[in-house]
């Protein structure tokens, strides 16, 4: 077991790495919005491509928050068909869903990487200041694409959880052990 909580703690602290780098980013960003809008209430010349700056650093900012949302299992569900089924098919459905969810995750993942592949090949930059966009673009890439590796985590450890632990049913209350 010790592996697995290794695992667990190395998983989490990338996740709060990753969630922390799109913090400081959303942070800079607000404080940008703000100085733009300070400028234009004092009538001084407002930021040049203060909308570039939102166009490389949105993207980053959004996906920064998918590993640790995943992880731990933040994402909207709607249990009502597993609690009304008992404790063991919603553990199933939960299998099932974290399958499902990587599928998607999957599918997001070529996605992102088809377009920045054409950001790319076709040096696309920002509409004012033209900061190339790719280098911003791999960076929200390769956040996604670490949620595949998170949500093989969370799979495995559904699994572990319908196949290797049974249920306890002591005073009405529904908790797992370890056999």
């Amino acid at each position: 077991m010790k592996i697995i909580e290794n695992l667990q703690y190395r998983i989490d602290l990338i996740c709060k790495v990753i969630a922390t780098v799109g913090f400081v980013f959303l942070i800079f960003m607000s404080f940008l919005t703000m100085y733009d809008a300070l400028m234009r209430w004092l009538l001084l010349p407002s930021i040049p491509g203060f909308g570039d700056w939102g166009l490389i650093s949105f993207p980053i900012i959004i996906c920064a928050t998918f590993p640790a949302v995943l992880l731990h299992k933040k994402n909207v569900s709607i249990e009502f068909l597993g609690a009304a089924l008992g404790p063991t098919s919603k553990k199933i459905l939960e299998l099932f869903a974290s399958i499902i969810t990587l599928i998607f995750f999957y599918f997001l993942s070529s996605q992102f990487f088809l377009l920045g592949i054409d950001i790319q090949a076709n040096n696309r930059t920002t509409g004012v200041e033209k900061i190339p966009v790719a280098f911003w673009w791999w960076i929200a890439t390769t956040i996604i694409i670490f949620c595949l590796p998170v949500q093989i985590w969370i799979i495995f450890k559904n699994i572990k959880s319908v196949f290797f632990e049974k249920l306890n049913f002591d005073k009405n209350d529904v908790t797992t052990t370890r056999e």
